[in-house]
């Protein structure tokens, strides 16, 4: 990406994180997947929210305001103190060990529900997994995945 786009990003999201009176520090890489934009602070708890609920809605707020901004629709993700990142290995894992239960007991098993990107890097953990295959199920956000046997 453009260093002018990523100077943009990180302007937005160091004023947004400012405007919040929360002590903070931005960084970014460039991912496959867009850009990550990393906040280290103190104060990730009023960032993060009950569930990452406050997080998804600081994601949204930055990805919005940074795509006007550079006048193109930008992919990026938000994350503090790496939060995001520890609990989807987590969701993997535990999507893992549950693959490994139905293969062994032969009956479907649901994950809770996920938002889009959660649901497809599960959906990527488990490919490799001969033994169990996934579905998507539900609508909205109450969209699931079921893991079957073979």
């Amino acid at each position: 990406m453009e260093q002018e786009k990523l100077s943009k990003i990180k302007e937005v999201a160091e004023g947004v994180i400012a405007a919040m009176g929360i002590d903070g520090r931005v960084s970014l890489s460039e991912e496959a997947s867009g850009v990550l934009v990393n906040v280290e602070s103190q104060e990730a708890g009023y960032l993060i929210g009950r569930n990452g609920d406050n997080l998804r809605a600081l994601q949204q707020l930055i990805r919005l305001l940074a795509s006007k901004k550079a006048q193109e629709m930008l992919r990026l993700t938000v994350d503090v103190n790496n939060y995001q990142q520890e609990a989807l290995a987590a969701l993997k894992e535990s999507a893992k060990n549950l693959a490994r239960q139905v293969a062994e007991q032969k009956t479907p098993r649901y994950l809770p529900a996920m938002n889009a990107y959660e649901r497809r890097e599960v959906h990527m953990a488990l490919a490799d997994m001969p033994q169990v295959k996934t579905d998507s199920e539900g609508e909205g956000e109450g969209r699931r995945i079921v893991i079957r046997p073979v």
